[in-house]
């Protein structure tokens, strides 16, 4: 089924930072809010690619060199195993490529000039090489992740410093370590995470909602001597029922670092 893309728009008629949702009906909260772009799922990605992550920039004004983004993936080294796929930077810019999945980190950045907003798909045949995932080029300047599912046994996940305003890295089992600092980052799930032992996510924007989840996700987990760091920025305070959380990962030997 084709996927359909919504950007909401604040009162000012600007984009609203990270908003970008990739669904297959229609947004509840009608065209006074959001505003269809493109997504063409069905024509620009080959259908023989069944694991594609999306994820949208939109740039400020950086002159006449554009913007630039790009992303890094370590592979796991798996002697005689390849990392093969296409990067859909644009309509008509595609990047192959098929690497050696021997452990190194592989940096892939493209340039572009005014397109805003706008969808990158990065599609691998084999997503269970990829090892660490880091989204951290570019002016940091608004970005949102879409069907980061796909890449279920990636170890750490990486996007410090990029606005991006709502995270799902639900049921990502392979997931051990998360790092995403100073942002607009407002919500995120965890759900089905189960492997997460390092969780760093400072000077942000999470909701009480976010905050309690995070910790509680990681208390009914139920692993040992971890470290969670929800501080700084506007971070809300935990509620009675994540204090309750904090209290038994304390007792698990965690680090438990929030705003109070």
């Amino acid at each position: 089924m084709k996927k359909r893309a919504f950007v909401r728009y604040s009162k000012q008629g600007k984009i609203v930072p990270g908003s970008l949702i990739l669904t297959a009906g229609s947004y509840p909260n009608g065209p006074s809010t959001w505003k269809e772009v493109s997504a063409d799922l069905c024509c620009l990605i080959p259908q023989d690619y069944t694991s594609c992550l999306a994820f949208q920039g939109i740039p400020q004004d950086q002159g006449e060199g554009g913007f630039i983004y790009g992303f890094s993936l370590d592979t796991y080294n798996i002697p005689g195993k390849n990392l093969s796929g296409t990067i859909y930077w644009a309509p008509g810019q595609e990047e192959h490529f098929n690497l050696p999945a021997n452990g190194d980190t592989y940096d892939f950045i493209h340039q572009f000039d005014s397109l805003a907003p706008h969808t990158v798909y990065l599609c691998v045949n084999n997503p269970a090489i990829i090892q660490d995932f880091e989204l951290g080029f570019g002016p940091g300047d608004t970005v949102s992740v879409n069907n980061a599912q796909v890449f279920s046994k990636v170890d750490e996940w990486d996007s410090d410093d990029m606005n991006i305003y709502s995270l799902d890295l639900s049921n990502m089992k392979g997931l051990s370590q998360l790092y995403h600092c100073c942002s607009i980052l407002t919500h995120i799930n965890i759900t089905g995470s189960v492997g997460l032992i390092d969780v760093d996510l400072p000077s942000n924007a999470l909701t009480e909602a976010s905050v309690d989840h995070v910790l509680i996700t990681l208390d009914n987990n139920g692993l040992s001597n971890g470290l969670v760091d929800l501080s700084g920025g506007t971070n809300a305070i935990p509620s009675a029922t994540g204090l309750a959380a904090i209290t038994s990962l304390l007792g698990k030997g965690w680090a438990v670092i929030v705003n109070s």
